[in-house]
């Protein structure tokens, strides 16, 4: 009976001596929780999948896509009607902190240093609760397109010349600036998993350089020239017809390419550009680079002269249509 009642004794020792334990363990944590929460500043993350979650400088959480492939902050300059054309953004920046400068450099920011940013844009530029969302007095004026896609908004800002809430304006201008000076990383070239054909047909080729001609058979250049721009408008003033098809505004659509129909445009071109003869006429080509995102979302970001808000060009993978009988020469 002296055994067990000293078993018993030890027993509830160990108890006790668990449950000190245990609150001590609380009370440390809740210590840790009441520290952390006295510099409003401070940007604490927590990843829930493929979303991330911080608190910037304000009492607001800050929610954005960790997603490689996900566009937070994007940027084009154009749409007057100055005779501006993008291949593509002047900026992009993704969910994992890489980045992306036009179509050929990229680099990484930090989690911090893109949670820097994110808190700047929102708390001390406000940019996703201005009152107006367009910032350009002439309508036919290039502008920058600012693309945000983060705290479960999707916004287009546009800046260009206002007169128009000068506190907004300005504040859109240093955060545009911002997120410039974000950017001053090491970089290095950019390699696209994927390529995409643009094709234009042409009426002033350099005749006094080698024009090779089409090397594919899978698809005819007049085939691709007529889905992606569309048929040549006739012009009545001029024996040479032109369009402003990749020239002056976006195309309607753009073809992927596969491993060898890359290759072998590749070993006829001196870059990514150039001119092709086909059946005694003329067409530029262009191998355009997929960025991550496009690459999942099927179109291209591109950006003309004469448009007013993004919008994306379809990419093709697949046969291309033939061309429509009423435009078949």
């Amino acid at each position: 009976m002296q055994i067990d009642h000293l078993q018993k004794d030890s027993m509830n020792k160990k108890g006790a001596e668990k449950g000190d334990l245990f609150l001590l363990l609380v009370c440390f944590t809740l210590l840790l929780l009441a520290l952390s929460g006295c510099d409003p500043t401070t940007l604490s993350s927590s990843s829930h999948t493929q979303n991330r979650t911080f608190t910037g400088s304000s009492t607001q959480p800050i929610t954005y896509s960790s997603n490689p492939s996900d566009v937070l902050i994007r940027t084009f300059y154009g749409g007057g009607l100055q005779g501006s054309f993008s291949f593509g953004p002047q900026v992009s920046i993704y969910g994992d902190g890489s980045y992306i400068l036009g179509l050929d450099r990229q680099g990484k920011l930090t989690t911090e240093e893109l949670q820097q940013l994110l808190n700047a844009l929102v708390n001390t530029y406000g940019v996703l609760s201005f009152s107006q969302q367009r910032f350009s007095d002439v309508q036919d004026e290039n502008a920058t397109f600012l693309e945000l896609a983060f705290n479960g908004k999707q916004e287009e800002l546009i800046y260009g010349t206002s007169s128009s809430d000068q506190d907004e304006y300005q504040r859109l201008g240093r955060a545009l600036t911002a997120i410039n000076e974000a950017l001053k990383g090491p970089t290095q070239p950019y390699k696209a998993s994927a390529i995409s054909l643009l094709v234009r047909q042409t009426f002033s080729p350099d005749l006094h350089a080698h024009i090779p001609s089409w090397p594919l058979t899978d698809f005819t250049l007049a085939q691709a020239a007529v889905y992606e721009c569309g048929p040549v408008p006739p012009d009545e003033t001029s024996q040479n017809a032109e369009t402003a098809c990749l020239k002056f505004v976006i195309p309607e659509h753009a073809i992927l390419l596969n491993g060898a129909q890359v290759q072998s445009i590749k070993e006829m071109l001196t870059g990514l550009q150039g001119d092709f003869t086909e059946q005694g006429l003329y067409y530029t080509v262009f191998l355009r680079p997929l960025l991550p995102d496009e690459v999942t979302r099927k179109q291209l970001a591109m950006f003309g002269s004469d448009q007013e808000i993004f919008r994306g060009v379809p990419l093709l993978s697949g046969k291309v249509p033939p061309i429509p009988s009423q435009t078949a020469s």
